[in-house]
């Protein structure tokens, strides 16, 4: 049997193909550069490099139709929402030669509609955050003056189809109608596409992973969000396996089964750290970051849903284990150098927030009980150190990059004020010059950067 898992830089993906090579599954892994995360590990059998489906949709759907074509796959499982889209909407003519791990087109298109998403929430009796939807910047003055601060402002999709390719779009916070308006006008996709205002909700997030079988539920898992890159709230780096809340997995229920789900799916959650109420904050259709965790616990989504794809009724085991966690060790590191060169108050974080030091110390744990990486394997590294390479330039770009920009101002910082002062300033050259003035170069140098 073989497999086609697309978006092979995804951690998600690598997940799918461990799963899938440990059972004996042929895996393929596509990606648009010729290596990628999911392509280093031991159990892919090959790597196919493939057009940008983001900035080359039309180029990726001709290859893939192509491709399934001539190889003759038995299960495609894409990973990311742009593969996911183009490949749910087009299920009918890859399945003239390739099952698909993917759910209905109308069903998929209509959760990564968060403001569609939050109002069948609301209409199923579920929690929700108070919600604004502003269509563009035009349509912002008619609400602003209903909204609550600190509020969270995000796109209504993540990723943004546009004439020239997908447009990725994330979420910001404003804690004033200053900086709402500021947001609005400085970043295009808020200015120009569909958008929505949140209340903030303060707390832990909550995860429940659902696998369902055109509309019934076969599988369940539920985790909480230990740490999280930024810090404010985003990728969870640090997660661990809970007991699941009847009410969550009801609500999964109302939301997915009318809409025919079919495949895996995650419902995440918010809770209020001061009342305790949960609320849905939106439903990825596609695998997940946190993927990893449940397999660790005993939850095997990635092999399920391929076998649901085949047509086959899969075992299904009931429980899991509770108290095991998984942690992706480099974004656990992202979320350290975020604490420590930045204000809590850049980051967006409440007061209760840990402290630096504390951060330092959590971060130092690297072995406890139940404790499992996402990444490392010992009996697959590869692609550990694909990742780290990676990671490693793209920290020594980044840093190169923040000097360049330190000299340039510097340098700027120097020509305005010799232009000002022109005798002045060929003094203290002359004073510069001469020995035992190296502290005074000093001192000029960190007024620069203040």
């Amino acid at each position: 049997m073989k497999a086609f898992v697309t978006d092979g830089d995804q951690r998600p993906a690598l997940a799918i193909v461990r799963s899938l090579g440990r059972r004996g599954v042929s895996v393929l892994v596509g990606e648009e550069h010729p290596v990628s995360l999911a392509s280093s590990s031991k159990y892919c059998v090959r790597h196919v490099t493939y057009p940008s489906p983001e900035r080359h949709p039309e180029a990726f759907q001709r290859f893939l139709l192509e491709f399934v074509a001539r190889e003759r796959m038995d299960v495609i499982v894409p990973v990311t929402d742009v593969t996911t889209h183009w490949i749910s909407m087009n299920q009918d003519k890859l399945k003239r030669h390739s099952a698909v791990a993917a759910p209905p087109f109308e069903a998929f298109d209509f959760v990564t509609d968060k403001w569609s998403l939050l109002q069948c929430a609301a209409r199923c009796g579920i929690p929700i955050p108070r919600t604004h939807f502003v269509d563009s910047i035009a349509g912002l003055k008619a609400l602003v003056d209903r909204v609550d601060y600190p509020a969270v402002v995000k796109p209504v999709r993540s990723r943004i189809p546009t004439d020239r390719g997908w447009l990725r779009a994330s979420a910001h916070y404003a804690d004033s109608e200053i900086d709402l308006w500021r947001l609005y006008q400085e970043t295009d996709y808020l200015a120009s596409y569909p958008s929505l205002i949140q209340e903030r909700i303060v707390g832990p997030g909550l995860g429940v992973f659902v696998l369902f079988d055109h509309g019934r539920p076969l599988a369940t898992f539920a985790h909480r969000r230990l740490r999280e890159k930024p810090p404010s709230g985003g990728v969870s780096v640090l997660r661990e396996s809970v007991p699941l809340d009847p009410r969550l997995r009801d609500y999964a229920v109302r939301m997915l089964a009318p809409l025919g789900w079919h495949g895996f799916a995650m419902m995440e959650y918010k809770q209020d750290r001061r009342t305790g109420n949960v609320f849905l904050m939106e439903v990825n259709g596609r695998p997940w970051g946190s993927l990893q965790l449940a397999i660790d616990a005993g939850v095997d989504f990635p092999y399920l849903s391929y076998q649901i794809a085949l047509g086959h009724r899969p075992d299904v085991i009931e429980t899991y284990r509770l108290g095991v966690k998984s942690r992706w060790l480099l974004g656990d590191l992202d979320h350290l150098l975020l604490r420590l060169f930045n204000s809590d108050r850049a980051l967006h974080l409440p007061g209760f927030a840990p402290s630096r030091w504390h951060t330092l110390v959590d971060f130092l744990k690297f072995a406890e009980p139940g404790l499992h990486y996402e990444v490392i394997s010992g009996a697959d590294p590869r692609p550990f150190l694909y990742e780290l390479c990676r990671y490693g330039r793209d920290l020594s770009a980044s840093v190169m990059q923040l000097v360049w920009r330190r000299v340039a101002r510097g340098a700027t910082v120097v020509k305005d004020l010799l232009g000002r002062h022109p005798q002045r300033h060929t003094t203290e050259a002359t004073m510069l010059a001469r020995p035992g003035n190296s502290h005074i170069t000093r001192t000029r140098w960190f007024k620069a950067q203040e």
